[in-house]
């Protein structure tokens, strides 16, 4: 299993903000950029929420967060990840949130962070392999196993003859 892009995309906690598209990894084109910025980011997106929309041959899953503000209101973001449609969504879920989650409780979730680690966030949960992040272990091996344990439970084996 492996995502195909990575996008952070922001709506300002200030008056008049839109959303936009702050990074993707590997970069997408320009010209895609609005078309993908309105699946990874819908309009009325909740902070906490996952988003799963299909784009062209992908699965689009994002997950809405936030991240405290000094002034104005605090800022909502999306991390997405665009998938292969037979991927499965319930996996990638909880690697999100934990990853969001850590970054969150460690005090080091910030716009800057994120941009900063994209591509190492990116491999590590294409690879399942464990980042560090601001010195900060993410260990996405055990999650994914953890994961995967509870989802993708093992099919019976059939014994015996079928006529």
């Amino acid at each position: 299993m492996a995502s195909d892009y990575s996008v952070i995309c922001k709506l300002g906690g200030y008056v008049n903000s839109n959303p936009e598209l702050i990074s993707s990894f590997p970069s997408l084109d320009q010209s895609l950029e609005a078309e993908v910025l309105s699946k990874c980011f819908p309009v009325g997106s909740k902070y906490g929420e996952f988003i799963v929309d299909k784009y062209r041959k992908y699965v689009v899953l994002s997950y809405i967060f936030r991240v405290n503000q000094t002034v104005d209101r605090d800022d909502l973001f999306s991390l997405s990840v665009l998938l292969n449609k037979r991927d499965k969504t319930e996996i990638y879920k909880p690697v999100l949130k934990t990853l969001i989650d850590i970054l969150d409780t460690k005090d080091i979730l910030s716009q800057d962070v994120l941009t900063e680690y994209q591509q190492v966030i990116f491999e590590g949960i294409n690879q399942e392999k464990d980042v560090n992040i601001e010195n900060v272990l993410i260990d996405f091996s055990n999650i994914f196993k953890e994961i995967k344990s509870k989802i993708l439970k093992q099919k019976p084996e059939l014994k015996g003859s079928f006529l």
